[in-house]
């Protein structure tokens, strides 16, 4: 939307921190012409401002004309050493209208990042000054020699080039990509998907555009900082954490008629989180613990509303609080982009239910099930985290720490093996001790030297055993007894018959 002028294009000619980065059609060297220009980019260099320079702009109060990005950036954030980083900003993208929503400003942008990081053209370490020597210019030699009228449009002989590969210009060192324009959705999120990230929206609107200007930044891939690579936004990830929960306390008062849509893009929250995440066991900057962010009663206000006993209004002030703390991503809860929008509008910019209505195109009972759905996600986290509480109050029993052996259990088994072998052993043989008491003493040796077979073939034992006399087997008193008995009872029978 906006036209340079011949002016303009003389006011770029004389500045030289301005350059002009040319996306070109193919190119066929064979031809003697000019290929076709589809996108051309204008861009500023920026930045390595001294800090004694930044302190007195602090003190003072203003800052100076030119180094847009830096200056701001130090009013924001209070940094001093951010101004002597050296940085470009991009002026301004033109498209040809024939090559309109093409990609051919995507593309330009993304080669001109990979140019400043050095992936098209070598940066050397030693000095930063170009290298590009202009040729001597005859213009003035030629226009001697004819009058304009005479003159003949020609290419000129030794001119210098109207356009230089970047293959054949060394890039600046540079930190940093910004660009600085008026706030619309279409502009935010084209510079969005470059992967610029903001850090600087003005909170009140200009008088001619009625937009808010806007300043994002993209870091570079540069030796200078130590960063960590997982990141995509490096040394700049802090101050944008610190712009997103700035402008999310803004959304009541400053920004309460944006569009809830451009204020989503601004904040990008993350709304989608995995399993382990959403279990609490990861350490990722989450909220831990109730105390002090919610009450008991809160909690039980948020059960009651989730279990359609109370009306949304007893639970609106916990709608505030819900909301600043999922958009800055310290409850894991999985939303949609309806749910989550519905937060914003209601949480964090405080909007009544008849604007959310005109902004989504929803009704109001829609607007109602949305709520019940998000503030059903919300209280079963917050309600694992009080059962996590709960449980940690109470005294637990030492865990007792398994280390492995260093034999093995096929070895272990073999050794207990052989042990068992050796006592049934051990058992099995005659043990000297037990036999001790059936030895041969003194008088039975001398038994059994006697023992021994004479010549004459008779052997005489000792004892000390004495005989008694055997008298008749027949003669018996108890025999005699019973043959007394027997006479008798016969005798008895007779007298009887």
């Amino acid at each position: 939307h906006y036209k340079n002028s011949p002016n303009d294009l003389q006011l770029l000619s004389d500045a030289p921190a301005h350059h002009l980065f040319v996306l070109l059609g193919p190119v066929d060297e064979s031809k003697n012409q000019l290929p076709d220009i589809l996108c051309v980019v204008q861009v500023c260099l920026e930045g390595q401002i001294s800090q004694k320079s930044a302190i007195k702009s602090l003190r003072d109060g203003h800052s100076p004309h030119g180094d847009q990005i830096p200056w701001k950036f130090c009013e924001q954030f209070r940094n001093l050493v951010f101004p002597t980083y050296s940085g470009a900003r991009i002026v301004r993208i033109a498209v040809h209208p024939n090559a309109m929503k093409m990609g051919y400003g995507s593309a330009a942008v993304e080669l001109l990042t990979r140019y400043f990081e050095g992936q098209l053209a070598s940066i050397s370490e030693g000095d930063d000054e170009l290298d590009v020597e202009a040729p001597p210019v005859r213009v003035t030699e030629a226009a001697e020699k004819v009058s304009l009228l005479e003159e003949q449009i020609k290419p000129r002989t030794n001119l210098p080039p109207l356009l230089v590969p970047l293959r054949d210009r060394r890039p600046e060192r540079l930190h940093y990509l910004g660009v600085s324009f008026g706030l619309t959705l279409d502009l935010f999120r084209f510079w969005r998907k470059q992967k610029f990230a903001p850090f600087y929206i003005s909170q009140i609107p200009s008088a001619v555009t009625g937009e808010h200007t806007c300043m994002l930044l993209k870091p570079l891939s540069n030796d200078d900082f130590e960063v960590n690579e997982s990141d995509e936004l490096g040394f700049f990830a802090p101050f944008y954490k610190d712009f997103r929960i700035r402008f999310s306390k803004l959304l009541s008062d400053k920004f309460k008629k944006m569009d809830y849509k451009l204020a989503m893009s601004v904040l990008n929250p993350k709304i989608n989180f995995t399993e382990v995440d959403s279990s609490g066991s990861s350490a990722n900057g989450f909220l831990k613990k109730l105390d002090g962010v919610f009450s008991p009663y809160d909690m039980e206000r948020l059960r009651a509303y989730t279990d359609n006993l109370v009306d949304f209004n007893l639970v609106y002030d916990l709608c505030k609080t819900l909301a600043h703390h999922y958009f800055q991503e310290k409850l894991p809860v999985t939303l949609s982009y309806v749910q989550a929008s519905v937060l914003l509008c209601l949480g964090l910019q405080e909007s009544d239910f008849s604007s959310i209505e005109r902004q989504m195109q929803l009704e109001r009972g829609q607007i109602h099930s949305l709520l019940l759905k998000v503030a059903k996600k919300l209280y079963k986290y917050l309600n694992g985290l009080a059962t996590k509480e709960i449980e940690s109050a109470f005294p637990r029993f030492k865990e007792r720490v398994l280390e492995p052996h260093n034999v093995s259990v096929d070895e272990d088994l073999r050794e207990a093996a052989k042990e068992v072998e050796e006592q049934m052993r051990a058992k099995i043989e005659l043990d000297p001790e037990l036999l001790e008491q059936f030895a041969i003493g003194g008088k039975e040796a001398e038994a059994l030297e006697m023992s021994k077979i004479s010549s004459s073939g008779i052997i005489s034992i000792e004892t000390t055993k004495s005989y008694t006399k055997v008298k008749p087997s027949g003669f018996d008193k108890s025999a005699k007894k019973r043959g007394n008995d027997k006479q008798s009872s016969r005798s008895n029978k007779k007298r009887r018959s």
